[in-house]
């Protein structure tokens, strides 16, 4: 008897596993995106528009035209007007690995001079965009480098709406993450 139904509930849970899959693979498929820059840019405009409480914007370079264009967005103004929080973590303009120290500092004043704030981190390479704790961002492209006039780079990011992925990357790979936010 009991052999008889530990082999029903083994039969139930082996159907249900595929149905299980199959349902966990569409809402991935549903809750994420893979965006080139120009997707990136018009998703991240999108999210701004819905803008709770902050953007961290990670971008370890920086370039003039993306980060005018960027503080020119009608997104960026209206949240900084409401009081929202605009923090972008990059690099000091005089490391090694900045190209072109004077326009990486010219660009760290841009933004301060826009009221977002700046952290200066130096030896990183992650990039992301964090969204009031829902939404993320993560991949190859500088957000605030990527200039997409001539060309379109090879770069990509990939949006996720899911806290527990936020939570899990923030608490894994930003222990600053907390502290930028203040």
């Amino acid at each position: 008897m009991v052999v008889f139904l530990f082999r029903d509930v083994l039969r139930r849970r082996l159907e249900k596993g595929p149905i299980l899959r199959r349902l966990r693979e569409e809402f991935f498929k549903a809750a994420t995106e893979i965006l080139d820059p120009d997707e990136f840019l018009l998703a991240l405009r999108r999210d701004m528009e819905k803008l709770n409480k902050y953007v961290l914007i990670i971008s370890p370079f920086l370039n003039r035209t993306a980060v005018e264009k960027f503080c020119n967005l009608r997104e960026v103004d209206r949240a900084l007007r409401e009081g929202k929080k605009i923090v972008v973590v990059t690099r000091p303009a005089r490391t090694p690995e900045v190209e072109d120290p004077e326009e990486h500092g010219l660009c760290i004043k841009i933004l301060r001079d826009h009221g977002i704030k700046v952290i200066e981190k130096e030896k990183f390479h992650f990039k992301a965009v964090i969204i009031d704790d829902s939404i993320i961002y993560v991949g190859s492209i500088n957000p605030l480098q990527i200039i997409t006039v001539k060309y379109i780079p090879a770069d990509y990011m990939l949006r996720f709406v899911s806290e527990a992925l936020v939570d899990e990357i923030t608490e894994r790979f930003i222990p600053e993450y907390q502290d930028w936010l203040k």
